[in-house]
């Protein structure tokens, strides 16, 4: 169990999905990738919320930590989550729970320990990278 550091080879957002995008980068995950772990929870600006309209964990070339495998931590929720579901990436690298049928393979990065009812909330999350698993076919 460690907190990884990596460069971010784009603009990536706090307690995002993150995945591998060459040698020590990563990328904001997008829907359904392969995700290696959670971006750190904090922003790489002081806060100053009435002058800056966007915050990043960290921009590209800048240093990022990453939570990885049997890490706790925040993610936040790209909608309604129940405590225990799988949970991937969708195209904003927000945490959403798997699909259960499909023909799909789901590639889950964390399982919720909390829920959340809405998109934008913070969860906490067991980071379990690079997990795939076939939905029940309908």
């Amino acid at each position: 169990m460690a907190i990884l550091s990596f460069k971010a080879s784009g603009n990536i957002s706090p307690s995002r999905f993150v995945t591998l995008s060459g040698e020590n980068t990563v990328a904001q995950a997008g829907d359904n990738s392969e995700i290696i772990g959670v971006a750190q929870e904090g922003s790489n600006k002081a806060p100053l919320q009435d002058f800056v309209s966007t915050v990043y964990a960290a921009e590209t070339g800048q240093a990022l930590e990453v939570y990885s495998v049997g890490e706790l931590c925040l993610v936040e929720a790209g909608g309604a989550i129940s405590a225990g579901a799988l949970l991937k990436s969708d195209s904003q690298g927000r945490a959403v729970a798997v699909a259960t049928t499909g023909t799909t393979i789901q590639n889950y990065g964390a399982v919720a320990l909390q829920a959340a009812t809405a998109a934008g909330q913070k969860i906490l999350c067991l980071v379990l990278p690079m997990q795939k698993v076939r939905p029940a076919l309908t």
